[in-house]
C-alpha cells in the first residue's frame, strides 16, 4: 500500500511538500528560540535577525519545493515564476514599501519638513527612508499642535492603504476657529468688531496674509479650488443658552497654537476693557417652600 502511493508522483510530491514545510517550521521555530535564549535582551537587532532568518528560511522551502514539483531543472522560465512568486510572498511588505517609496519620490505628495496626517497619526515628516517614513508626532495627548517629542516610524506602503491629510504642500496655511460665548444683552457688535480686528491687527496675520494668496493663486492653477476670502470672519449662532461667535481666520500650519494663545489673551483684555463679559455654562438651584 505505501509502495503503491510512493509509486504514485502526485501522492509522492504531496508527501515530500508535507515534510518540507513541518521540516521547516522545526528548523525556524529552533533558530527562534536559540537566538531568544543567546540574548540577554529582546533588542531591535534581535528583532531584525529574526526576521531576516525567517525571510532566509522561506526562500530555501521555496527553493526545495521549487525542486520537488519541477521535473525538468532546465525550464527557466517555470524556475523563475515559482522563485519570484514565492518571493514576492515573503517579502511583500517589503516590496510594498519599495513601491510606496518610488510613489512618495515621483509624486510627491510630501516632503520633508511637511506636516501630514495619516493613519490618526499626526506629524512632521523628518526622514523618507526606502521602506519607512520618519514623523515627529505632534498632538496625541497635548491640546494643539506641540510636538510630543515622539518619533513615529512608518512602513511607505501607508501611502496604499491610508488617506493622506497634508497641511502645507500647496497651502502654507489652515483655518482655525475661536469659539466665544456671550451671555444675552451683551453688545454682541461690538464684541464682533473687537475679534475682528484683533486678528487683523496682529503681526503675524499681515505677515500671512501676501503670501496666502500668492500660495492660493498658484493652487487655482492645479485644481478647481473655491476661492475662500482669507479675511477673518465671525459667525452668530443662537443657542438656549447664550450667543455664539465663532472666529475663522488663516493661520500658518505651525503657528496655530501659538497664534491663539496670543489671540484669546489679547481677546480677553479687551473684552474685560470694554465690559463685555464671557458666558459660562451654570446651574441654578432653586430653593422650594415648605408646605
Amino acid at each position: 500500500m505505501i509502495a503503491e502511493i510512493w509509486a504514485n508522483d502526485l501522492y509522492r510530491k504531496l508527501i515530500l511538500s508535507a515534510l518540507v514545510f513541518i521540516l521547516q517550521f522545526l528548523v525556524r521555530r529552533g533558530i527562534d528560540q536559540y537566538i531568544l535564549k543567546r540574548s540577554e535582551t529582546y533588542s531591535t537587532s534581535t528583532f531584525a535577525v529574526r526576521k531576516v532568518v525567517r525571510y532566509v528560511i522561506t526562500i530555501l522551502t521555496i527553493v526545495v519545493l521549487y525542486i520537488v514539483w519541477v521535473d525538468q531543472m532546465g525550464d527557466i522560465s517555470i524556475a523563475l515564476g515559482i522563485f519570484g512568486a514565492g518571493l514576492a510572498f515573503a517579502l511583500q511588505e517589503v516590496i510594498g514599501s519599495f513601491a510606496g517609496w518610488l510613489t512618495i519620490i515621483s509624486g510627491k505628495p510630501f516632503s520633508i519638513g511637511d506636516r501630514i496626517e495619516t493613519g490618526g497619526i499626526q506629524g512632521d515628516v523628518i526622514d523618507i527612508g526606502i521602506l519607512r517614513t520618519t514623523i515627529m508626532e505632534i498632538g496625541n495627548w497635548l491640546v494643539g499642535d506641540h510636538n510630543t517629542g515622539r518619533i513615529v516610524t512608518l512602513s511607505n506602503a501607508f501611502i496604499f492603504k491610508e488617506p493622506l491629510f497634508s497641511y502645507d504642500v500647496h497651502l502654507h496655511y489652515i483655518w482655525d476657529e475661536i469659539r466665544i460665548p456671550l451671555p444675552y444683552g451683551s453688545d454682541w457688535k461690538k464684541a464682533i468688531e473687537i475679534l475682528l480686528n484683533t486678528v487683523k491687527a496682529h503681526p503675524e496675520y499681515q505677515k500671512l496674509l501676501p503670501k496666502a494668496r500668492q500660495q492660493r493663486e498658484e493652487l487655482r492653477k492645479q485644481f478647481a479650488v473655491k476661492v475662500t476670502p482669507l479675511e477673518p470672519r465671525v459667525f452668530v449662532n443662537l443657542t438656549d443658552n447664550w450667543i455664539a461667535l465663532g472666529l475663522v481666520y488663516p493661520v500658518d500650519t505651525e503657528m496655530r497654537r501659538l497664534f491663539r494663545s496670543e489671540i484669546s489673551q489679547q481677546l480677553l483684555e479687551t473684552f474685560d476693557t470694554a465690559g463685555i463679559e464671557i458666558a459660562s455654562e451654570t446651574i441654578s438651584i432653586v430653593d422650594f417652600p415648605g408646605k
